[in-house]
């Protein structure tokens, strides 16, 4: 049974360097910008966490950075379904664009001075627009990812993801030095790509865990409507890892065995090469198959 959506205000945990970043800014005398900015990302999460909740899953913690924040699902609510994924992650944006409408409302109202709403707008539209960049953890590698893995599998699809996000990082440092270079130095976008750069390299170091889970959410789910059924063929003496990590979700998978001339030899299903991954028979080729029917 999932925690109503509010208690993850519970379990907000701010990164280390985000709290870095709010006593430099605060001890420079920015501390109200960044009061703002913690409870835009805060909001931002929290549509997230809303959705997330509505869905079924139950987010055990969310790691604030200055762009968003990385939160983590209950290893056993994990169902890695791509329309799920792509709703969550369009959820923060969302809630940017919802409060964009909200502080124009506030200032036709008279509530809020033109000043402060331009200055809300702005910070907004910078995180939706941020996060909308196709890479992971950002919201728009989740699409991405939810969009490519049904294609080439849940791990490739991960990978293309971070290697596009590692991209974004190697151009936000380059923007960031060239300004500095020419005098107008944009610190914002230095610790941007910091931060960004921090978060692809613990993503990628826990690629392979997430492929697992992946893999065990797929062995443990229910069916409960049709599947599409997704073959290829591979060579006899592909192994075992070779193949799953092929795998994507909503699908149901038929490898093609084939010997050395081309032929099919046999078919291996899904659920078979599930189950020897969880035995331990990671590196089996998929000639033992073959030798068992012979």
């Amino acid at each position: 049974m999932s925690t109503p959506s509010w208690g993850i205000l519970t379990r907000i945990r701010l990164h280390p360097l985000f709290l870095c970043m709010l006593v430099l800014a605060a001890s420079l005398g920015f501390w109200e910008d960044m009061v703002l900015l913690f409870i835009l990302v805060m909001l931002h999460e929290l549509g997230h966490a809303i959705v997330a909740d509505a869905l079924g899953y139950e987010v055990e913690e969310v790691s604030l950075l200055p762009f968003g924040g990385v939160a983590r699902l209950a290893y056993g609510h994990l169902g890695f379904v791509p329309r799920d994924e792509a709703l969550i992650a369009v959820a923060g944006p969302v809630v940017n664009v919802l409060l964009i409408l909200l502080s124009y409302g506030l200032h036709l109202c008279g509530l809020w001075s033109e000043a402060f709403v331009s200055h809300v707008v702005r910070l907004n539209v910078w995180i939706a627009v941020f996060n909308l960049l196709p890479g992971l953890p950002l919201d728009g590698g989740r699409i991405l990812r939810a969009a490519r893995a049904r294609e080439i599998g849940f791990e490739q699809a991960t990978r293309e993801a971070y290697r596009i996000a590692m991209l974004l990082t190697v151009a936000l440092l380059l923007v960031g030095g060239v300004s500095v270079w020419a005098g107008m130095p944009h610190i914002g976008m230095l610790f941007l790509a910091v931060f960004l750069g921090l978060a692809v390299w613990s993503g990628i170091k826990g690629s392979g865990v997430e492929t697992v889970r992946f893999l065990d959410a797929k062995r443990k789910g229910k069916r409960s409507r049709p599947q599409e059924i997704r073959s290829f063929a591979s060579p006899a003496t592909s192994t075992v890892r070779d193949v799953v990590r092929r795998f994507s979700p909503d699908h149901y998978h038929m490898v093609y065995v084939l010997d050395d001339s081309g032929q099919v030899v046999t078919i291996v299903e899904e659920e078979e090469l599930l189950e020897a991954v969880f035995q331990g028979r990671w590196l089996d080729p998929l000639d033992v198959w073959v030798k068992r029917i012979d």
